[in-house]
């Protein structure tokens, strides 16, 4: 049984939104430390700029994603979705790498889990990537 293109890159768009989640509510609760947030006095202020750059690059994802589902970007824009996940994978990683701490709370685990999610999205934006490559060269009638 083959996965369509639409349906393949909806469930990637599920699962970036969801990533986008956790990396919001990581980024909106205060409990990286057991009492401290993300914007104490003494913590790093790395953690709390690459988190909000990777919410936005994940957002951004989700855009292009669906936007590829509809068919309004051309197909020659194909590769920018799995770019663009790839960038918020390596943000979200660097986020709460920059926070390391031995006692970490909730909210350092939220952004562990959406660099999880994030990480499952790319694999899949990779897997249509490529056979969205080998059937255009297959059969490179179907639009």
């Amino acid at each position: 049984m083959q996965i369509s293109e639409k349906i393949l890159l909806i469930i990637t768009a599920l699962i970036t939104a969801v990533a986008a989640l956790f990396c919001v509510i990581a980024l909106g609760t205060s409990n990286w430390t057991g009492i401290r947030g993300l914007y104490c006095s003494d913590c790093p202020p790395a953690s709390a700029g690459l988190s909000i750059i990777a919410f936005i690059l994940l957002i951004i994802a989700v855009i292009i994603l669906i936007l590829l589902a509809l068919q309004v970007l051309p197909n020659s824009l194909r590769f920018i979705a799995f770019i663009v996940l790839f960038l918020a994978t390596t943000f979200t990683l660097s986020s709460y790498a920059a926070y390391f701490d031995r006692s970490t709370g909730y909210s350092f685990k939220l952004m562990v889990c959406a660099h999880f999610l994030c990480y499952i999205a790319s694999l899949f934006a990779t897997f249509w990537l490529g056979g969205s490559y080998v059937a255009r060269v297959v059969s490179p009638d179907i639009p």
